[in-house]
């Protein structure tokens, strides 16, 4: 996550879904393991996603599908 308005809407989510400290981290790196994976979102060139995609990332880290 590059820019802070990336890492705000991360946090933002995290907190949607009572992420704890220590998941929030987690979190963060589950999404640059998915970007490396090529499991890139749809905001921009570089991969980042959208918040609507950082949700259903949550859902997926969190086992909520």
């Amino acid at each position: 996550m590059g820019n802070k308005k990336d890492i705000q809407q991360v946090e933002a989510v995290a907190k949607e879904f009572s992420m704890t400290e220590e998941e929030r981290r987690e979190f963060g790196d589950f999404l640059e393991d998915e970007k490396a994976t090529g499991n890139r979102g749809t905001k921009n060139e570089r991969g980042d996603f959208t918040y609507e995609e950082l949700r259903q990332k949550a859902c997926e880290f969190l086992g909520l599908e």
